[in-house]
């Protein structure tokens, strides 16, 4: 009987070899940011970032739950290692005294984020480092850090909202001066909601950020493999085919 044991024991220690317990998949986690990452009526998540991390993680073959969390909370798990990764980041919206603890994945797109303004406005001309007297809406949790020494100096003031659109509607009731926002965000609101373009003017650039996959940097291994599967689907044309498919013909 004890040999038979052995025997059995050996057999499953080469079925299932020590690690196996970290076969587990990997927690992907992001934020409500459209069109770069949504959940549907029935809760499943679509967006940019969404289908193209899918395809990279697939072709890369490591297995991954995606979950989405508000800003604030997504900050908190990955500050506690709770989650694995994040699948929509960028090294310029991490600060600087946490960029030790993670590792970068090559960018799967450029993002850029300007201010917007009621169509006409005198300071949508206005550099950054110029803005005075104003009130500049933004997503509650996220950081511009073109806009920290204004914000430092009280040059300027912010007013935070939870949902993208409540942004537009706080500048077109002029409770707001301006609003930052990622221009692939502003163009999805514009079309998807027929809002006429004319009502807005773009104003000052706030940053053009590399979009990549940002993991806890103990699994910097899984990195070439990562950085592999972007470039398979960046020369592919695949990740830009992505990107337009979310963005409505205005």
């Amino acid at each position: 009987m004890k040999w038979r044991l052995l025997i059995t024991g050996l057999v499953l220690t080469l079925l299932y070899p020590v690690g196996h317990a970290e076969a587990a998949p990997y927690i992907a986690g992001g934020t409500e940011w459209r069109p770069f990452s949504y959940s549907d009526e029935q809760g499943r998540l679509h967006g940019i970032s969404i289908d193209i991390a899918r395809r990279v993680l697939a072709l890369a073959h490591i297995d991954t739950h995606f979950v989405s969390y508000p800003v604030n909370r997504l900050q908190a798990m990955m500050d506690k290692d709770q989650i694995d990764l994040n699948y929509a980041d960028s090294p310029l919206w991490t600060h600087p005294d946490d960029l030790n603890r993670y590792v970068f994945s090559i960018p799967y797109l450029n993002v850029k984020e300007h201010l917007y303004f009621i169509a006409g406005h005198p300071a949508a001309a206005t550099p950054v480092d110029k803005l005075q007297g104003m009130t500049i809406g933004m997503i509650r949790g996220y950081t511009y850090h073109a806009l920290d020494a204004a914000l430092a100096e009280k040059r300027v003031s912010r007013l935070e909202t939870s949902q993208d659109l409540a942004l537009l509607e706080l500048l077109q009731t002029r409770r707001v001066t301006a609003v930052a926002m990622v221009d692939d965000l502003y163009e999805y609101l514009i079309a998807s909601h027929r809002i006429d373009p004319a009502t807005f003017q773009q104003g000052a650039q706030l940053s053009e950020a590399p979009l990549s996959i940002k993991l806890q940097r103990r699994h910097a291994a899984l990195l070439p493999s990562i950085n592999a599967a972007i470039l398979t689907l960046q020369r592919s044309g695949e990740l830009e085919r992505t990107r337009q498919s979310y963005i409505p013909a205005k």
